[in-house]
């Protein structure tokens, strides 16, 4: 297995980055990845107003896989999520969905233990990891870890958790793929602008699908099919995320784009990554599909 220590980061998916490593298709690896802070929030005294002198949300990586080549599609299947023994969430005054009200910067500190989250001596919950960051570079400019878009970057989705599928487009020679920004736990939309932020250790497989073209990434589970979408505009977000699906339906079962749209209105959910930026940040969507299989007429998984 090869092993990419966290210092090895990057602050944007870039074609202009050396790689950390090379991998062939079929490969494991584990990634060590730093939290959403890179290691400076250690105590409650640690508060969000303190500038970062580098960058937010550090993806390791990135790692050149060996054959990929743009129209190709990387699929990283997340095999294990091992979670430090503490994180942090906060409130950074002013932001999130209810800025308005949120007139202090607070950091708490929680404590992991096992599979449960400590969020203080009387409240306590399952952790839920999953990857925040995910992606591949982009064709063109680079694209800070911070923002979401068609390579991957921050789509701080749930479902990008243990035993799920990535697929992501490959859009240069290698794919340059990187990950990082795991959360113990986050609820759907982020809604303070964090969830428990914490650094682990990601172990992934990766397989390289040639000659497959994807325009977004989507996410399979063992039981969904997961397309995704961002806009600064939440409107818009859905819609593309609902393209996706449709296309996606498409080359699956073979129906009709009206069939599609049919069956994604019967039994398709959308749901929010993250939508606690206003001003313009993306917001992030997914639409979640329970698999069908096209070989038992009207059986849903």
């Amino acid at each position: 297995m090869h092993i990419i220590t966290r210092d090895r980061i990057v602050y944007s998916f870039s074609r202009d980055h050396r790689p950390v490593g090379e991998v062939d298709s079929g490969d494991k690896i584990c990634f060590e990845t730093y939290d959403a802070r890179t290691g400076t929030i250690l105590s409650e005294t640690d508060l969000l107003n303190q500038p970062h002198p580098i960058g937010l949300n550090p993806a390791t990586g990135p790692l050149f896989v060996r054959g990929a080549e743009p129209g190709d599609t990387l699929c990283v299947e997340i095999q294990d999520i091992r979670l430090a023994s503490q994180g942090f969430i906060g409130i950074k005054a002013g932001t999130g969905n209810l800025g308005h009200l949120a007139e202090n910067y607070v950091t708490k500190i929680i404590r992991i233990e096992g599979d449960t989250a400590h969020f203080d001596d009387r409240i306590r919950f399952p952790v839920r990891p999953m990857v925040g960051v995910i992606g591949t570079a982009p064709a063109e400019e680079a694209v800070p870890t911070l923002y979401p878009g068609p390579h991957g970057g921050n789509m701080d989705h749930q479902d990008a958790t243990i035993g799920s599928r990535v697929y992501l487009p490959v859009f240069v020679e290698g794919a340059l793929f990187g990950l990082g920004d795991v959360h113990a736990a986050m609820g759907d939309g982020e809604i303070s602008m964090l969830g428990i932020e914490i650094c682990a250790e990601v172990t992934v497989g990766v397989e390289l699908i040639k000659g497959e073209s994807i325009a977004r990434p989507w996410i399979e589970t063992a039981d969904a099919w997961i397309t995704t979408g961002d806009a600064p505009k939440l409107v818009d977000a859905i819609t593309i995320a609902c393209e996706e699906m449709a296309s996606l339906l498409q080359r699956k079962l073979n129906v009709s784009f009206e069939e599609a749209y049919l069956l994604m209105s019967a039994t398709g959910d959308v749901r929010i990554g993250q939508v606690c930026n206003p001003n313009n940040f993306p917001a992030t969507i997914r639409v979640v599909l329970p698999k069908i299989d096209p070989t038992t007429p009207s059986t849903l998984s």
